[in-house]
């Protein structure tokens, strides 16, 4: 169906638009419809104009075309005009009650979107008179490089996705930690590590307990941290492992609460990667949600699945 908006066709628009780029005007404030065409892929979007037998319908770009290039379906049913920023079709009366046909224009200067499609949508009585197109153009380059990250952040994603609908699929409590391939007949290895660890002058928490956790593809970290400071409550806000080539590994952690002024609390910290990726010792970082207060542990080392059984 015929859709009214100005900018029926509006894919993700640039965070940064240059200033040159045209934009659609408010509702109402020029005459006709304007679309808006950018560089983004990822959809099979066409925009729909309506035209109607014997009437001319208007395409005003606001970059060149190769008008000689561009296509029409049933273009021997149509009076066409082309030019380099203006192209005029009027359908003929062989046009009255057939199927939509499809209108691509490509675009002179090689940068992307290098293509547009039209879907032209025969009405018995009334067509639409003008469209103004404003491109956001860029470099082919820019936008294939965009595409990649884009792909391997969805990939990414996809890969997340399936792992939560499997831990979801499976049962909880101990079956699941069967199930899910965590807990074997050796248990969960773990070991403290509180006598091993060095520590920051620089801490604003105190570490009572520190208890190092594997399991498959993942480990975990119990941490007793107590809160000296005797007028703020200290606030997790974020967590990495550092490992001995400075790569990072994100952590999750658990709970998100504050540790109130002189108490402790029980902190979990866990990160997914493959077991090689753990292997080593790491520096534990924890910050706090203001950024200011920091509480940084190294020499923190996970046990080998082998070892047995855990707590």
């Amino acid at each position: 169906m015929f859709a009214s908006s100005p900018t029926a066709f509006l894919v993700l628009l640039l965070a940064a638009t240059p200033a040159s780029y045209q934009t659609c005007p408010p509702l109402g404030a020029s005459e006709g419809r304007c679309i808006e065409l950018t560089a983004e892929g990822g959809t099979n979007e066409v925009p729909e104009v309506q035209i109607s037998p014997g009437q001319p319908t208007s395409f005003r770009f606001d970059s060149d075309v190769h008008a000689d290039g561009m296509t029409l379906e049933n273009r021997e049913h149509f009076e066409v005009a082309p030019g380099k920023r203006l192209i005029t079709l009027e359908p003929s009366e062989k046009m009255r009650g057939a199927k939509p046909s499809t209108l691509t224009v490509c675009f002179a200067d090689g940068a992307a979107p290098a293509c547009a499609s039209f879907r032209l949508v025969v009405h018995p009585a009334i067509g639409e008179r003008r469209l103004e197109i404003f491109r956001h153009a860029r470099p082919v380059d820019s936008v294939q490089a965009e595409l990649r990250k884009t792909r391997e952040e969805n990939s990414e994603l996809r890969a997340e996705n399936a792992r939560l609908r499997a831990e979801h699929d499976r049962p909880d409590g101990l079956i699941g930690l069967f199930a899910s391939g965590m807990v074997g007949l050796a248990g969960i290895p773990s070991q403290s590590i509180i006598e091993f660890i060095t520590k920051r002058e620089s801490n604003t928490l105190w570490p009572r307990m520190v208890t190092a956790f594997r399991a498959p593809g993942r480990v975990a970290i119990e941490l007793w941290l107590e809160n000296p400071d005797a007028a703020k409550s200290w606030t997790p806000k974020g967590a990495v492992l550092v490992g001995p080539k400075d790569e990072v590994l994100e952590a999750s952690f658990w709970p998100a609460e504050p540790i109130p002024s002189g108490e402790r609390r029980r902190v979990w910290i866990e990160v997914m990667a493959p077991d090689a990726r753990t292997e080593g010792a790491f520096t534990l970082k924890l910050w706090e949600a203001d950024g200011q207060r920091t509480f940084i542990i190294g020499n923190v080392t996970f046990p080998s699945l082998a070892e047995g059984p855990g707590l």
